[in-house]
C-alpha cells in the first residue's frame, strides 16, 4: 500500500508505505514527510505548447524530506538537513510520436545550501523560452534557456548544458531502470531508459559567481514513444 496525502496549504505532503514481503524481497514500511513550504521553496509551475493545440503542464520542486523506513530489519532514517525530495508532476496529451531527454539531481553544499536542477529536451520546438529548465539554490528558482544532451550508450558518461551557459554538467551512470515495448512492428512503441548516478559540474549565477556541483545523486531519462 502506498498513500499520498497532499497538504500543500499546510506546507507538506505525507507518504505512507506498507508493502508486505513477497518471499523474495523484504517488507517495506515507513512514513516520509515532504516539506514543500511555498514561502521558502519556489516551485517550477509552467505551461508550454507541446504542439500548437496541446499544452504541457508541469509542477516541480526540490525540497527537504524527513521520516524513517524499515526494509526488512534495516532501518533507514531520513534527516531533513541532508535528504531531498524531487517533486515532479506533469499533465499533457502527448502526440503519437514523442521523446524526451531529462536530468535532475539535488544535494547540499558544505555550508548547508540546498542545490538542485531540472533539465529537459523534448518535442517542443521553441525551447529557448518554452521549457522546464531551472536551477534551485536554497529554495530560490533560477530559470534557464534550452538544454542540450550529449551521450551515446546511456550507461556511458553523459554531458549536458544550457544554451545560456549557466549550467554545465557531466553524469556518470551507476545503474539503470529500463523497459522496452514493441507491438505490431513498432506501431506501439516505448523504449525507456532511466539511469541513475552522479552529477558534477557548475552553475553560474550572475550575482554570486560559480557554484560547484560535486557528486550529486540523481536520475536521467531517454525515452522514445509511439502510442
Amino acid at each position: 500500500m502506498l498513500r499520498f496525502e497532499n497538504k500543500l496549504d499546510r506546507g507538506f505532503h505525507q507518504i505512507t508505505v506498507d508493502i508486505e514481503s513477497d518471499g523474495e524481497r523484504p517488507a517495506v514500511k515507513g512514513d516520509i514527510t515532504v516539506h514543500e513550504g511555498l514561502k521558502i521553496y519556489e516551485p517550477l509551475v509552467q505551461v508550454s505548447p507541446i504542439t500548437q493545440t496541446r499544452p504541457f503542464y508541469t509542477h516541480k520542486a526540490a525540497v527537504p524530506a524527513s521520516g524513517s523506513m524499515m526494509a526488512g530489519s534495516q532501518k533507514i532514517v531520513l534527516n531533513r538537513n541532508d535528504c531531498v525530495a524531487l517533486i515532479d508532476e506533469q499533465k499533457t496529451h502527448y502526440p503519437y510520436f514523442s521523446f524526451w531527454k531529462w536530468a535532475t539531481a539535488a544535494g547540499y553544499t558544505n555550508d548547508g545550501k540546498l542545490l538542485a536542477f531540472n533539465l529537459c529536451q523534448n518535442m517542443i520546438g521553441d525551447d529557448e523560452d518554452y521549457n522546464e529548465n531551472c536551477f534551485w539554490m536554497d529554495g530560490k528558482i533560477h530559470y534557464l534557456k534550452a538544454a542540450r544532451f550529449d551521450f551515446g550508450d546511456v550507461m556511458q558518461p553523459w554531458k549536458m548544458k544550457t544554451s545560456d551557459g549557466k549550467l554545465a554538467l557531466s553524469f556518470i551512470p551507476k545503474g539503470e531502470r529500463a523497459q522496452k515495448t514493441n507491438i505490431a512492428g513498432g506501431l506501439i512503441l516505448s523504449d525507456f531508459h532511466q539511469p541513475f548516478g552522479l552529477y558534477s559540474g557548475r552553475f553560474t549565477e550572475n550575482e554570486s559567481g560559480n557554484h560547484p556541483i560535486q557528486n550529486f545523486f540523481g536520475l536521467a531519462e531517454h525515452h522514445i514513444t509511439r502510442y
